[in-house]
């Protein structure tokens, strides 16, 4: 996880508190907010992970592409 992901996460969750009413912010807990965080964490790894997944894919794709030398004997 990169801090860049950890402070997204943080905005996110501070947006969301933000938007709720005073009511509904009596009903939320801290931990079920660190919960959404740790959540959000965790969304934000797998899709860096599956891009990177993508990337690779796509440096063989281009790696393969690449004409090949003859060599005339």
């Amino acid at each position: 996880m990169t801090d860049h992901h950890e402070a997204l996460a943080k905005q996110v969750v501070e947006q969301f508190r933000a938007d709720l009413s005073h009511e509904a912010r009596e009903y939320v807990t801290a931990a079920q907010l660190e919960e959404l965080e740790q959540s959000i964490r965790e969304l934000l790894s797998r899709e860096r992970s599956h891009i990177a997944d993508l990337m690779e894919a796509l440096a063989r794709t281009l790696r393969s592409g690449v004409e090949k030398p003859e060599l005339e004997l």
